[in-house]
């Protein structure tokens, strides 16, 4: 899929318990959230849930019970219409801050270019894979998110019933 990446929060964890219910978050990767339910340590660093072997994955590897993830907002090149949020999963965090690195360090930003997103299958995951497509013209960005906010409704409108 061909995207412009619009934002990227990369640091945030989130820890749920067995039935699958969210105990506690950061959205900064540094210090539990205040809305999170059941907050398991004061810093994240020393939290028991961000530890390896915290959890034991389905195929017997230790893990962490703490997940590191992404967002990313994401708008369509090919369909305006609307903006997207992916989450990026643990296995593919380096992937996407070496792609945003490859491009700050070239004085790009991750809006300035269409970004085609692949996924990988491995044998027990998916890895995603981020490659510029080509440079936005000037302007061109602007133009994208106004004609996303011109979304109209493929409804038609009725004054009352129709049959």
């Amino acid at each position: 899929m061909e995207v412009v990446i619009l934002s990227c929060l990369d640091t945030l964890r989130a820890y749920y318990t067995d039935d699958k219910t969210q105990a506690c978050m950061s959205v900064d990767g540094i210090t539990p959230s205040e809305d999170a339910p059941f907050v398991q340590a004061k810093k994240c660093i020393v939290c028991p849930q961000n530890q390896w072997g915290s959890r034991i994955t389905p195929n017997g590897k230790r893990a962490k019970a703490c997940g590191e993830f992404a967002y990313l907002e994401l708008l369509a090149a090919d369909d305006v219409c609307y903006t997207y949020k992916m989450r990026v999963p643990p296995t593919s965090l380096r992937a996407v801050r070496e792609y945003q690195t490859s491009l700050t360090s070239r004085g790009h930003s991750l809006k300035s270019v269409v970004t085609k997103v692949d996924t990988h299958s491995q044998e027990t995951h998916d890895l995603l894979s981020f490659k510029v497509v080509r440079f936005l013209e000037d302007g061109e960005l602007e133009n994208l998110i106004e004609l996303s906010q011109l979304v109209s409704s493929s409804f038609e409108p009725t004054d009352g019933y129709t049959h």
